[in-house]
């Protein structure tokens, strides 16, 4: 990466004058300059990446941490010490899988963050895709093997970033899509209204493989919720529905 930076400082500096020498000097500074741990590898298992049918203890521990117990694509529940713990959360009336939370290691995003580096933040940014910050579980079957996973955009976040969520699902179709892939656009329920124009309450799944693969999007306004407040005539924060939802899982055998 350093060896690049003077590259580049180089080229972009023109004749042999006294810019040519300044940018001599800043390139041998960030040539000095330690790669950060992990540098050298930064393309990182990612959670489509396990291969279902393998054990717990194959997971790559420095990469997925701090497990706990999932809530069906919301937040952390029940801290475990391990992935070997996965059996303390309660099996998915769903699927009968353990959901087991975790996140992406996120030390380089730190590390990006503190050099100010927006082209190394975006590099390395852990917990979050296509700049939609989200939630990760996978899901595990009775016998410590990984049977699924579950990717869902996060309701924390701040609300123009947020507001975007819904067309995530639309990645998450390139993922795992298909011709056979079958959708549904259900209906408005009362109270329900669309965003900016923009309705959507989309269902979608595919089998193939022995799995099962569902994507949700939602992008409307709930009851009771508004852009600006009629009460008081102010404008509201974050009262709207805006997500995707993938969940790929080996379902039990009898509905396969």
């Amino acid at each position: 990466m350093q060896q690049e930076c003077l590259s580049l400082a180089l080229r972009g500096a023109p004749g042999g004058g006294p810019l040519r020498a300044i940018a001599l000097v800043v390139g041998l500074v960030l040539v000095a300059l330690p790669e950060p741990a992990g540098a050298q590898n930064s393309a990182r298992l990612k959670i489509w990446d396990v291969t279902f049918g393998v054990p717990i203890a194959s997971l790559p521990l420095d990469q997925f941490v701090d497990p706990s117990c999932g809530t069906n694509g919301g937040p952390p529940a029940r801290v475990l010490k391990s992935f070997d713990d996965f059996a303390q959360c309660p099996p998915e009336r769903g699927t009968g899988l353990h959901e087991v939370w975790f996140r992406y290691d996120d030390e380089m995003e730190y590390v990006a963050r503190a050099r100010r580096s927006e082209l190394m933040i975006k590099q390395h940014q852990a917990n979050s895709l296509a700049g939609q910050p989200i939630i990760t579980s996978l899901l595990i079957g009775d016998t410590g093997l990984v049977a699924g996973y579950r990717i869902v955009t996060d309701t924390r976040a701040e609300s123009r970033t947020r507001v975007a969520a819904y067309g995530l699902a639309d990645l998450f179709k390139g993922m795992v899509g298909g011709l056979d892939m079958v959708c549904s656009d259900l209906p408005p329920a009362e109270g329900e209204r669309p965003v900016d124009d923009v309705f959507v309450k989309q269902t979608c799944e595919r089998a193939f493989d022995g799995r099962l693969a569902r994507i949700e999007a939602r992008h409307y306004y709930k009851p009771g919720q508004h852009a600006v407040d009629p009460n008081d005539n102010r404008l509201t924060e974050n009262q709207f529905e805006s997500s995707a939802r993938l969940e790929v899982f080996m379902p039990p055998a009898e509905r396969r």
